[in-house]
């Protein structure tokens, strides 16, 4: 009987850790407010956070070519 009553007080400190160990934060926590947008993509914007619309891409500024020459 003393047997059963070490096991059972053993099994119960080890859920309290358990659950004290789920309860603690790894992170700290960075407030927001409700009423402000969040950083980062959201539901349909995509990974980019902003409308994607596809078409041709945008050329840099270092690979477009000069006003006074054509295209070939």
């Amino acid at each position: 009987m003393k047997a059963l009553k070490n096991v059972m007080a053993a099994a119960g400190l080890m859920f309290c850790l358990l659950i004290g160990a789920c309860a603690t934060s790894p992170e700290p926590f960075d407030y927001q407010s409700d009423n402000e947008i969040k950083p980062g993509s959201g539901l349909i914007t995509g990974e980019q956070g902003a409308f994607v619309i596809y078409g041709e891409p945008v050329k840099p500024k270092s690979e477009e070519t000069p006003s006074g020459e054509a295209e070939h």
